[in-house]
This record gives structure tokens, sequence and C-alpha cells, in this order.
């Protein structure tokens, strides 16, 4: 019987780690947790005298290397002359084979904490002195096939050397006692929480910064812009530990190793309260499993033990009641874990699980309404694990010797867990608790035991295996602080979460999106930004007006064509140009081309197409590139090219010996008549897309193509079949790039240079300017124009200047005691203050001005807003000089209130559940006489 049991054992770990290659182990990595799984059976199995083959022969029918083999038999062999300094031998080569690839202090913690345990599980430490001299054996003859310098023979002589060193000192404390007051308990768990504490940060943890909106966010809100984003149930559970910890050097290490700490302890006290026998252990391998790289899930796995202890107390109902309420508020950061708890209610405690289920439901309805009705937040995946799959035949084995319904808890939980079905991580405490809870006992169970333990923990090596801590490159701090005032980003960049300020990962609302933060990590401002979700407008004074209008910069046509001269350099055969009827181009076979050479020599580059779709089909693009050829009749795309794709998605692709996808740009007219302007500028060697201009609008990009600049001569249009269009003029041209604000006005030319604005109603009145250059001058109306002379019907301003950089201050026109500024500063105060308070449901703005105000709602769906206690449907109102409040009413908000009432009341019926009962009782007795009396 005991060989048997110990040929299974070998046969499941064959079978275990003779998948390693699909799980992407080396076979040192193979080998120790072999080792590892066969030390445990050793520790396990004293009692029942069961020793360990010698023979792994199923290995080799996975993986087929009879090197590892004979190592590995050899090492079982061994222990088992050794017989009870197998464990310490098993456990040293599994250490040493788990950190041969680690640094020295590595190496050195891997054996300062092996020994440590063995020394208080007072384990037999000549082993490990036995494994030094094994491996030099093994080094020796390694050495003789592959020499000395042989980096096998290094790691196996780095093993050797650390076995023997700490297998001497080991010995020497072997005797050692530790005071009786020594508190060992407490300190077992300490090794792995440390362990926990150097490993870096997870990536699902990268956005912990206390300058993170999300960090930062109302735990009671719903809602951030534009996104529900429910958070409540962590107010008495992850929110408060992680906002203590962040101000420490290393917040999230702590907070990660605090808790697996916690789990643990909490484990080793629920385990010892349910009289499992090997208590330790057990809490030990409860420990190791800890999820630390899941934020949520982690506080959830560290307090279901307290609250399964809680669960097996025969307390007062209304003090146990009311803990185990307590309790799941504080685990249920990790939304399913009322899901957890009951179900290990349902393997401990079925005569009371109604009312437990009750409790903890009813304590957590402050967040479970809210969730229910609108939904639950995103939640990590824990990944299923080939080891926890094989426990499934264990835990059936274990149907025969156990109750059906603990069984069934376990069953199901680890199959649910494996099964990566949606919320599949709510099994992962249930399942790993109930295993080791199922599997405590005597006889064969002890068997099962060992099984279950040993692949318990190669999924925890696996966990920690695979782990990798995540780098957050230094730029995205800069980005952060250029954002950190804004209403509203888009950030299409990577680590979102750690904006200071509210984001959306798409454009949803426009007119709130103060900053896009691009692909390549550049902030840059929304021209269409009018404010998010309230926008608030100086209304000037009847005196005063600011001129609204189009600037136009010059530029130099560098090739124009149009139906007067519309010539090409390359056209495919199957493209038809038409040039009587304007420029009518339509393909009329598959994918056409037609390109033209242009010159460049300029800095700065624009491109204009003005026409209309008569037919859009497909996805013609614009393109910019160098020496376009003919040779191919389908496309000119066998070179290095720039594409922009004429569609409503804007998409910019790089052609180069690979395609790369750039950012896309903004949608652009598919019917009927379009103008488009695209600006390139050469920053560097390479080609900058620094905006669009569609039908008029500009949008700036700053996209770098990393299309290098002197590999643009040609420019050419690809339209697929039954694209059809009419072309009134293309145009390349150089521009001088000019920064143009309300207040002043920026260019610097190496050539004579002018600006037109074109203001949107006719201007009167005595014109007045100011600049830096004394070489600006200004014409009006295309007539030479100074400061102090008056004009009337203004329909033109062209300011005109030489070489050099130029600053323009001021320009403004004064007519009858009232003041039209096209630039410059206002001379009356306009700002005003804006004051935000957060209330539960919302938020509540406070705006103080001496000006009235214009102010401009932007309607979202479900939000709801008050304007002086008011409510308010509209989108534009006038605000008064003087103080105004308005309340913004976030959507799902409604239900918090009442779902912290059903909250508030389940703790009262829990506090006060026996006078109840009580009472109940004493009803029910008085009628039972009322009712007797009736029928006597």
């Amino acid at each position: 019987m005991d060989r048997t049991l110990s040929y299974l054992i070998a046969v499941i770990i064959d079978v275990v780690v003779g998948s390693s290659p699909f799980l992407g182990l080396s076979p040192y990595e193979t080998l120790a947790i072999i080792l590892l799984g066969s030390a445990i059976y050793s520790l396990i199995l004293t009692d029942l005298s069961v020793s360990l083959p010698a023979s792994l022969v199923p290995f080799t029918l996975f993986s087929h290397t009879y090197f590892f083999l004979a190592i590995s038999s050899l090492s079982i062999a061994l222990s088992f002359y050794l017989r009870d300094k197998a464990t310490a031998f098993l456990l040293a080569l599994g250490v040493s084979l788990l950190v041969f690839d680690l640094n020295a202090g590595y190496q050195v913690l891997g054996f300062i904490v092996l020994v440590g345990i063995l020394v208080y599980l007072k384990v037999d430490l000549r082993g490990i002195v036995a494994n030094g001299i094994f491996l030099l054996l093994i080094a020796s003859v390694v050495a003789i096939s592959q020499g000395i310098d042989s980096a096998t023979v290094n790691v196996l002589s780095d093993g050797a050397y650390y076995s023997l060193f700490f297998g001497v000192l080991g010995l020497v404390l072997e005797n050692a006692r530790l005071p009786r007051r020594f508190p060992r308990i407490p300190l077992l768990f300490v090794p792995y929480a440390l362990v926990v504490l150097g490993l870096g940060i997870p990536s699902e943890y990268y956005w912990w910064s206390e300058s993170s909106f999300v960090f930062r966010a109302n735990p009671l809100s719903l809602w951030v812009p534009v996104i529900y984003f429910p958070q409540v149930n962590q107010i008495l559970g992850s929110w408060p530990l992680a906002h203590v910890l962040i101000h420490l050097p290393l917040g999230v290490n702590v907070y990660m190793a605090l808790l697996t700490y916690i789990s643990g302890v909490g484990s080793y006290v629920m385990f010892k309260k349910l009289g499992v026998r090997q208590v330790t252990l057990f809490s030990l391998v409860y420990q190791v499993l800890s999820p630390f790289p899941h934020p949520y899930l982690l506080l959830g796995y560290a307090i279901l033990p307290f609250t399964v202890y809680l669960m097996s107390l025969n307390a007062r109902k209304s003090v146990k009641y009311s803990a185990i309420m307590l309790t799941s508020v504080v685990g249920s950061s990790f939304p399913l874990f009322p899901v957890s708890a009951i179900a290990m209610g349902a393997f401990l405690r079925r005569k009371d699980l109604p009312w437990i289920g009750v409790a903890i439901v009813g304590a957590n309805a402050f967040w479970i309404i809210p969730y229910l009705v609108l939904g639950g937040p995103s939640l990590g995946e824990i990944s299923s694990s080939l080891t926890l799959a094989l426990l499934l035949p264990v835990l059936v084995v274990a149907a025969k010797l156990e109750d059906k319904v603990k069984v069934l808890t376990a069953l199901g939980s680890l199959a649910y867990l494996v099964s990566g079905l949606p919320y599949s991580e709510l099994a992962y405490p249930v399942a790993i608790m109930s295993s080791l809870l199922l599997v405590s006992g005597e006889g064969v169970k002890k068997v099962l035991a060992g099984v279950t333990i040993s692949l318990l923990l190669i999924t925890a090596v696996f966990q920690v295996g695979s782990y990798h801590a995540v780098t957050i490159p230094p730029t995205i701090q800069k980005i952060s602080k250029e954002v950190e005032n804004a209403t509203l980003v888009w950030w299409n960049y990577s680590y979102p979460l750690l904006s200071p300020v509210p984001f959306n990962t798409s454009p949803v609302v426009t007119q709130g999106i103060q900053y896009i933060v691009n692909s390549q990590g550049k902030v840059l401002p929304n021209p269409n930004y009018t404010g998010f979700p309230v926008f608030f407008k100086v209304i000037l004074p009847n005196n005063l007006s600011r001129a609204n209008g189009t600037w136009i910069p010059e530029v130099y046509p560098l090739l124009t064509l149009n139906s007067s001269h519309f010539l090409w350099n390359y056209k495919s055969d199957g493209l038809l140009v038409n040039v009587s009827q304007g420029v009518l181009i339509k393909s009329e076979i598959g994918v056409q081309f037609i390109a033209w050479r242009i010159p460049n020599n300029e800095s700065s580059l624009l491109v204009s197409l003005n026409g209309s779709w008569i037919s859009y089909f497909g996805e013609p693009m614009l393109f910019l590139g160098y020496n376009v050829s003919n040779q191919s009749s389908v496309t000119p795309i066998n070179f290095t090219a720039l594409t922009l794709w004429l569609t409503n998605g804007g998409q910019v692709l790089l052609y180069s010996k690979g395609t790369h996808e750039l950012p896309r740009g903004y949608p652009i007219p598919t019917s009927g008549s379009f103008s488009l302007n695209f600006y390139l500028e050469k920053q560097g060697n390479f080609t900058f897309l620094s905006g669009e201009a569609i039908d008029g609008e500009f949008h700036p990009l700053d996209i770098n193509t990393t299309l290098p600049w002197n590999e643009i001569n040609s420019l050419g249009l690809i339209l697929p079949l039954r694209n059809e269009l009419n072309l009134s003029q293309i145009q390349v041209s150089s521009f001088v790039p000019v920064n143009i604000t309300q207040n002043w006005i920026y260019w610097n030319s190496s050539k004579p240079f002018q600006v037109t604005f074109y203001p949107s109603t006719a201007l009167n009145g005595t014109l007045y300017y100011k600049s830096t250059s004394s070489s600006i001058s200004v014409e009006i109306n295309e007539v030479p124009a100074e400061n102090g002379s008056s004009f009337t019907k203004v329909s033109n301003i062209t300011l005109i200047s030489g070489p050099g950089p130029v600053n323009v201050s001021a320009l403004y026109f004064t007519h009858n005691k009232s003041v039209t500024y096209v630039v410059g500063a206002l001379p009356v105060n306009t700002t005003y203050q804006v004051k935000v308070k957060q209330l539960i449901g919302g938020e509540e703005l406070i705006v103080s001005s001496h000006l009235p105000l214009n102010m401009t709602i932007i309607p979202i769906k479900g939000i709801g807003y008050k304007v002086d206690g008011s409510p308010f449907k509209g989108r534009v109102t006038e605000l008064s000089p003087g103080t105004h409040v308005i309340q913004i009413v976030y959507p799902g908000e409604v239900f918090l209130i009442p779902s912290f009432y059903v909250s508030v009341l389940s703790f009262a019926i829990a506090l006060l559940s026996e006078r109840i009962g009580e009472g109940l009782n004493e009803i029910r007795r008085f009628a039972g006489i009322i009712l007797n009396k009736i029928e006597s």
C-alpha cells in the first residue's frame, strides 16, 4: 500500500512537471518543483513511513530528457537511503535550483529562510550538507565533459557552496532553543511577506499614486466624467488602508506584504479553531497562495479566514452576526467577497447559513443595490493553472471520505475557477480554503493532503515565477504635471489611470475635453474645448466687444493644379482623368493612383485639396513619398510613404518595410464638397504632421510620422474602385507657423511675411495697434493704415512684416466710446472664481463674478443640474453679477442614500436580533394562550 501510494504521487508529479515546456519553465525550475514537491510528501508522510520511489519513468513520456531523468532519479534514490534526512536534502536541492540564476542576495535569503523553517520544524539538517556533497559530485562529472568554466558547473558549485555553508551553520543552530515566550507563530509568516515586499509594483497597481485621479476619487462616488466608475464598496476596505500607506516610500509593496502576512495569521487562527492537525503547514500554504498581484482580491482573500473563524464561533448571535457583517464589509473591496463568504458558510455552518447570508448581503446593501441597478466594476482575472485543474481528481477521491456538501463546495469552486467563465475569480479563495479543509485528517487523507499541498505550492511557484514588475517611464510624471489643472483629458497614451484629472479614453464629449495626450505622450490643447460639464464665459460691457473672424497666414505656392493646368507625372492605366468638365477623377478598375513631383527644399509644407465627392467608396488616401514609380499598375506603395486616409476615421499610416499605424486624425467629409489642408513641418530629420484644417476648422495633431523629411518629393492620390471626385484645386505650399491667441500673435519668418484677418462682420472706427517689431505695417482693405487712422466697413486686416520675430500684442478699433478688440488684453477685469465642492451624489459649483456670465451646460445622459436651487434643463443661460450655486447630480447617486439606510438597518437588526427573537417568542406564546382560551 505504501509503495503504491508513493508511485501514484510520483506519477502525479511527473504529469504536472512533464507539462512544464508548455508552462514556460526551464529544466532547472522543473526539477526544483519535482524535488520541492517530493520534500513536502516526505514531510507529510513521515508518520506513515512511506518512502519515495526511485523511478520517474512517466516523466520521459513528456520531456524525453534522460539526463534530467537520471539526476532526479538519483537524488530521490539517495533520499531513500537518507531516510529522515530526505526532507532537508530534497528541499535544499530544490532551493538550489530555484535560485541558481538569481543574484547572491536572493540566494543567501533563500537558504536563510530554508534553514530557519527546518530548524523551526526540527528537521535533521544533515540532509543540507548531503545536498552540498551531492552537487559537488554532479559538478565534477559535468566538468569532465563541459570543462571547469561551464555555466552548469558554476551553477552546481554555487549550490554546493551555499548548501555546505548553511548546512553547517544550521547544525550549529539545530539544538538551539528559543525562549518560551518567543512569538513563533507571528514570525512564521514574516519570510514570505518579506519576499512580496521586494517583488516590485505589479502592473495592476500602476495607478497607485496620490496624484492619480482614480486614487483620489471619492469612494462614495458612482460617476466620473463620461463613465460610471463605482467604488463605494471600498469605503471600509482597501481605500482607507491604501490612503494611509501611499505616503510610505514603498506603499504598494507594504500593502501587498501586510495583507499577505494577515492572510497567513488569519488562516492559522481559522485552521486551529477548526481543529486541523497540520495547522502550521496549511496556513503557510494558504499564505503563499495569496493573490498579491490582484489589488482587490488580495484584501478579500486575507479577510476571508477571519470571517470563517467568526462563523465557527458559538457566541451570542448579536455579537457574532455583527462581527461577520463588519468583516464582510471590509473584505468586500473585492466585490465578489459576499459570494465567497457565503460559499464557505455552506462548507461549515449550513444550519445558520440562511441568516448568515442575509446578514452579509444586508451589511453590503449600500453598494450591492447600486451595482445591481447600474452594473458593477470590471474585475481582474486569476489565470487558471494546470496544477489547480489536477486537484479535481484528488478531491473526487476525497468524496468517499467527507461530507458531500463540503466536497461539492470544494469541487464546484475549483472547477469554476479553472473554467475561465465570467467572474471565475470569485472562486479563488473558496477553492484554496475548502480544498485544504477537505483533505485535512488522518490515514489516506494524509496522502491526499500531500498531493493537494504540493499542487497548490506549484501554483504559487508559477505565480511568483511569471511575475513581472511594472516600470513607469518618467515621461508620465511630466504629462501629469502638464494636465493637472484640466477639467477632462482624452488620454490616448500608456498609463491613463495616473492622470491627476478625470480622463476619457475616447472623445465622447469633444467640447468638454481640455487636453489630448497623443500616442507619443505629447499634451495638445483641444481647439474645440468649451468647458466640462459647465462652461462660463464673461459677458463684456456693451461698450467693449471681441471681434470674431478667421486668420489666414500667407503661403508660398510650390505646386498648383487646377482645370487650366492639370498635368501629372505618374498615373495608372485604370484611372480616368477628364479636364474638360473641371477635373473629374474616377477609378474604373481596382485600386488606382495618380502622383506629382514636388520640390522639397523647405522646412514646412501645406498640402491643400479642394473639391467634391461624386462617389465615395472604400478608403481613398493622399500620400507623400519618395521616387514614385509607375511600374505597378495597382498601387505605387512600393516605397517609403506617409499615407493620410481620407475617411471619417482620419487614420494615418506609414508605409515602409512594414506598416506602422500612427494616431488617427480628425473625421473628414465623405460626401459633398470638401476643403482639406494638411500642415507638415520638419523637426530634426523627421516629418511632423502638425495639424489638419477641415472645411476651415484647424485641429492640432503634432504627430511624428517618423518619415525622413528628405524622403518627400512626390504627392499623390490612391483611389479604390468606384471612387469619383471633382477636384477644383490641389496646391502644395510652404508656410510660416503662426501662433495666434486672443491676446497676442507671434511668428518668426526668414523672409517678408503677412497674416490676414477676415472679420465675421464689418468693423468701423479708429485703428490702434502695438508690436515688438519696428518692421510691422498694417493694411486695411488693401490700403496702408497708421495708428489713429479711421475706417468704415473693414472687411480685411493684413499684418505685414520683414524677416525676424514678430509679436503683435494689441490691435483694436474705437468708435463712439466703444472698443472692438481683434488682438490684445481687454481693459477690464474678466476674471471670475469657481469653487468646486464635493457632495454625496454629485458636486456643487460656487461661481462668483463682478461681470455677467454666459453659462453653457453640456447635456450628458443621466446628469441633473440645479441653478440656485431650481432645476435647470436648458443649455445656455445668463448669470447676473454676484455669486451663484450650480449643483450637478451624478447618475445613480440617488441609490446611495436608501442603500446606506438598508445597511444601517441590517446592522441594527443584527445587534438587536436576540431581543427581537425574544419579543417574537413572547408574541408567539401570548398568541398561543389566547388561541387556547378561544378554543376552550
